[in-house]
């Protein structure tokens, strides 16, 4: 394999942990690498291991393999050969099942659903098929995972109930179809503009069955889409045990395994959706590794793991001038305020490092922008949370400098099984 990164170590346990390196090249073309005993010397001069089992790490990517080998003697005028073929490192897919709700119900005499009537006041684009959402939504989570999550829908549900009330009111009445129309139907939805809206999470989840089919393992986690002003958060989380994921916990769940619930608003677009699945990992990452504390922090060497991917230019550069790491949901490598995807300033970033994750060597950074990203369907947004969400470890085995797993995808579908492996392996 063209350009993959061979490592040569004196242990396997210097190997394991990445240090100590006594010389690292990339393969050609041909996928050949070759090594000196000249080389040995000039790189390591105090290194006196010039013959005996070596220990190697091979990389690019998702390509792995760890293997020994034994060199001959360098003083004299001879070779070895050796082949190594690299395997798949990506972690086995985990299957999630999903329940899916559409609050979009038909409003008659019209015979046409919301998404059909209704523009926002001062716009004129059309809502979004939340049905054709939902399956796009699915395929790029699949997508830029790596395809290590496998997303199934298991039910949908074309809803009449809708779980939406009026912040202003004590007794929490569910808002009627015809209500909503109503309110949606106002010039500058004065109402739900000036009231608020809130959503009644234990109602929805009670009503379909959700928490009962949570805790048989029928589905893992719940996706809604619903209306503008629908009142949801765009994620939550109920459960023994249940942690902020963008929002409160839930305090009286109905169901003791963790259920996640997107809510996802089809006013918005595809890359709205996976900003909301984005703040989701975020939320979860933090419950892993702790909460971001760049301030507080003078040396590169006191980052989480966590602290130093989610580090762009304006949080990096008092660790290393003029670098970045990957980014958060809002700012990309060279943001420099929220939202700033379409940045066409470069910065030297360690983008590739987490594509061989976990060998973050640290040498490697290269210059991006926005064309990194892209702007498919004529979205820097779209680009980049595709981008940041494709750059988030997914890969089999544990760190062992933190001792977390290489999945992080799998803390986010099916945290508490993650927490059980990280312990056990």
């Amino acid at each position: 394999m063209e350009g993959a990164t061979v490592e040569i170590y004196s242990s396997a346990e210097d190997r394991d942990h990445g240090r100590n390196i006594i010389i690292s090249k990339k393969t050609d073309a041909k996928g050949i690498v070759r090594f000196t005993g000249n080389e040995f010397n000039k790189n390591n001069q105090t290194f006196e291991k010039i013959n005996g089992v070596y220990y190697l790490n091979v990389f690019k990517h998702n390509m792995r393999q760890q293997a020994e080998t034994e060199f001959l003697d360098f003083t004299k005028d001879k070779k070895t050969d050796q082949s190594i073929y690299l395997e798949n490192a990506n972690a086995e897919t985990i299957t999630v099942k999903v329940a899916v709700v559409y609050e979009n119900p038909v409003l008659l005499p019209q015979n046409k659903r919301l998404h059909e009537l209704f523009i926002t006041p001062g716009y004129s684009f059309k809502w979004n098929d939340p049905v054709e959402l939902s399956q796009n939504y699915e395929k790029t989570l699949e997508e830029v995972s790596g395809y290590t999550i496998d997303y199934q829908i298991v039910k949908e549900i074309d809803a009449g109930q809708l779980f939406t009330y009026l912040k202003n009111d004590p007794e929490k009445r569910l808002l009627s179809v015809d209500e909503v129309a109503k309110y949606l139907g106002e010039e500058n939805w004065e109402t739900f503009k000036e009231i608020g809206t809130s959503y009644d999470y234990n109602a929805m989840v009670a009503h379909y069955g959700f928490d009962k089919m949570r805790d048989k393992g029928e589905i893992h986690e719940v996706w809604v889409w619903t209306f503008p002003y629908g009142g949801m958060w765009e994620s939550h989380m109920m459960g023994k045990d249940a942690f902020w994921i963008n929002s409160p916990p839930n305090e009286n769940p109905t169901c003791t395994e963790l259920l996640s619930i997107m809510g996802l608003n089809y006013e918005r677009d595809l890359a709205c959706a996976l900003e909301s699945y984005g703040h989701r990992f975020e939320s979860t990452m933090m419950q892993v590794y702790g909460w971001w504390n760049y301030d507080n922090k003078t040396s590169l060497s006191q980052l989480s793991t966590w602290e130093k991917y989610s580090a762009y230019g304006l949080r990096y550069d008092k660790f290393e001038k003029g670098k970045a790491q990957i980014g958060n949901v809002h700012f990309p490598p060279n943001g420099q305020q929220d939202y700033d995807f379409g940045n066409e300033t470069y910065i030297l970033s360690y983008v590739d490092d987490w594509l061989n994750y976990p060998y973050l060597r640290g040498n490697e950074a290269r210059s991006v922008n926005r064309t990194e990203w892209g702007n498919p369907q004529g979205s820097w947004q779209l680009g980049w949370m595709k981008y940041y969400l494709s750059h988030m470890p997914r890969y089999k085995g544990i760190n062992p400098n933190d001792g977390k797993l290489n999945n992080w995808w799998h803390y986010v579908v099916d945290y508490n099984n993650a927490i059980k492996k990280q312990t056990l392996d």
